[in-house]
């Protein structure tokens, strides 16, 4: 894969072009509104691309970017990728290539590259994701085990140790999460006074459509309960945290700046691993959301929509929410167990 400092310089250029943000006097350039991480996906697969090239056809770097792709030399692409990557990965690595190319050479037809990418999606077997069954019910009750064992050791010592710390932030993160279930990216951007809000004596998250993948803002209230241990984690825990009084991050780190990512990924895969014998990654909470919400409240599912963020529903149900014949067995077969106890 060719860096971004390693891409010719036309295509350099035409990808900040691109990306450029729209000021009062322009029109918004074609990649203005993409996410982050959906720009990130888009160059590092153009990068991958421009890395086969380079390797097998390096006369063509020289071209402009629209005159080094055909039919013959993405054929020769797909078979070089396949010996790294599955199929179902390949398509993605396709996807995100057009969507690059969409942005480098705008005026290309490369509908021809969509039906390629179709074609190869139709062909590929699909494979049924399997969760272990979890609900946000008994992920915001460990949560809250896991915030009451820290308060219970602190009492015991007398003391806040480093590690009670870590405990009860993992817990408010997986306490919080069960009941708002962000997306791992707008979690860990969360800052004190920016999006954590104080309202009316509770705390509430105030996000700005900037900090989310549908770019559309997020209002949502915090219980009670939550935002009393809200209180507590700032006045008593978090400052036990070396390094967080130098920033607003709401979850702090070890290294004296805000989590990342994959630090909170990591957090919470090991305290559910610990508690429920296999990990729970943060996407799966908003799976956990959607089956919940649809097993407890199914005539106002809908409303699973606007939790998650979604523009539509039918994203919400094709991707979140699992099956009811699933919940339905799971329940039917704990309450056959009840009745043989």
């Amino acid at each position: 894969m060719l860096s971004f400092a390693d891409w010719p310089a036309e295509d350099q250029k035409r990808w900040q072009r691109a990306l450029k943000p729209a000021d009062r006097f322009e029109d918004s350039s074609l990649g203005a509104h993409l996410a982050p991480t959906t720009r990130k996906a888009r160059r590092e697969s153009y990068g991958r691309f421009l890395g086969f090239i380079a390797v097998l056809h390096p006369g063509r770097l020289s071209h402009p970017p629209e005159a080094r792709i055909d039919r013959t030399t993405l054929a020769e692409y797909v078979a070089w990728r396949r010996t790294s990557c599955g199929e179902s990965a390949l398509v993605n690595d396709l996807q995100a290539l057009r969507g690059a190319l969409k942005l480098i050479a705008p005026s290309t037809d490369w509908s021809w590259l969509l039906s390629v990418a179709k074609r190869m999606t139709a062909a590929t077997p699909a494979q049924r994701t399997k969760y272990h069954l979890i609900t946000s019910d008994r992920l915001y009750l460990l949560g809250l085990e896991l915030m009451d064992g820290a308060v219970s050791q602190v009492s015991s010592a007398g003391r806040i140790t480093k590690a009670q710390a870590f405990r009860y932030r993992d817990g408010l993160i997986i306490a919080l999460l069960a009941m708002i279930p962000l997306r791992s990216g707008t979690l860990r951007a969360l800052r004190i006074g920016q999006h954590l809000v104080k309202v009316g004596g509770l705390w509430a998250l105030d996000i700005p459509a900037a900090d989310t993948k549908s770019r559309r803002a997020l209002d949502y209230p915090i219980s009670r309960e939550i935002s009393e241990r809200i209180d507590l984690y700032l006045e008593q825990f978090r400052s036990r945290i070396p390094g967080a009084d130098k920033h607003a991050g709401l979850w702090a780190s070890n290294k004296g700046r805000p989590m990342v990512s994959n630090g909170i990924y990591l957090a919470v895969w090991k305290r559910t691993k610990k508690s429920f014998g296999f990990g729970v990654n943060l996407h799966r909470f908003r799976h956990a959301a959607a089956s919940f919400w649809s097993s407890q409240d199914p005539r106002n599912v809908k409303g699973v929509k606007d939790l998650l963020g979604h523009a539509s529903f039918a994203t919400t149900q094709k991707h979140y929410i699992m099956a009811q014949s699933r919940l339905a067995g799971r329940v039917f077969a704990r309450a056959i167990d009840a009745v043989r106890k």
